[in-house]
């Protein structure tokens, strides 16, 4: 026997001590008093331990362990409710947003249309002129036979052009079918609209027009309309009644 083993054998159990370990806690004070005081501390625990059961307490910790559940169950249900109160009124929020974005991009459609409507004819055509300035540099011939080709489609024939045709094809013009033409001159590249006057979107905007590098003129006929645009200080208008003057209409 030795102190380590004394000492541990007499914290586990400081009361259950063998006659050997007995004999060699009395042969020391100190190891007697080691012994004292781990009996002293054994008895706090147990002491501490010794707690009197209350009447009906199994009872009662059911009882309180039901209102619990009860109430946790309550919690959950009253949450559920937010939540699904919640996301109706997201849902609902929802459609409103896109029932609102609906009209605010039919308003905005429509609001587009009545500008594009107002749009002069000679803004139109200078704009459409940009979008294929691309056109104003062919060089390669174009017959008579197939600009006719095209415009017989639009109910006209036309008998000759001021110049050589490097561009011909249909476009879309405010809406309406029309015929886009390209021809050579002496001032340069000039470009013709031929447009169906049924729609009469000609009759917004002056029969001129112009900005800082093109010049136009419209020229109104009873069965389609022409347009010439071309470079600031051509004679326009005489280029564009030579060309309404060539148009016999079917």
């Amino acid at each position: 026997m030795d102190e380590l083993e004394f000492r541990r054998r007499t914290i586990a159990q400081p009361n259950e001590l063998d006659k050997e370990l007995q004999e060699f806690a009395n042969s020391s004070a100190d190891r007697q008093q080691f012994l004292n005081e781990s009996k002293a501390f054994d008895k706090q625990l147990d002491d501490a331990l010794d707690i009197t059961i209350p009447d009906n307490l199994a009872e009662r910790i059911i009882l309180n362990t039901s209102l619990k559940e009860k109430a946790r169950t309550d919690e959950l249900e009253q949450k559920d409710n937010v939540v699904s109160a919640r996301s109706w009124f997201k849902f609902d929020r929802m459609h409103l947003a896109l029932a609102a974005s609906f009209v605010i991009a039919v308003s905005a459609f429509m609001f587009s249309e009545e500008q594009s409507i107002k749009q002069t004819a000679g803004e139109h055509a200078l704009a459409h002129v940009y979008h294929e300035i691309y056109a104003l540099n062919k060089t390669q011939p174009i017959s008579i036979q197939a600009v006719n080709e095209k415009l017989a489609l639009l109910g006209g024939q036309i008998s000759d052009l001021p110049g050589k045709v490097t561009y011909v094809t249909f476009c879309d013009f405010q809406g309406e079918r029309g015929l886009h033409l390209v021809f050579e001159s002496d001032f340069g590249p000039m470009t013709v609209f031929i447009v169906p006057s049924d729609n009469q979107i000609f009759e917004i905007g002056s029969d001129d027009f112009n900005d800082s590098r093109y010049a136009g003129h419209i020229n109104r006929g009873k069965q389609a309309d022409t347009v010439l645009i071309a470079s600031l200080g051509s004679p326009v208008d005489m280029y564009n009644e030579r060309i309404s003057g060539a148009i016999r209409w079917l």
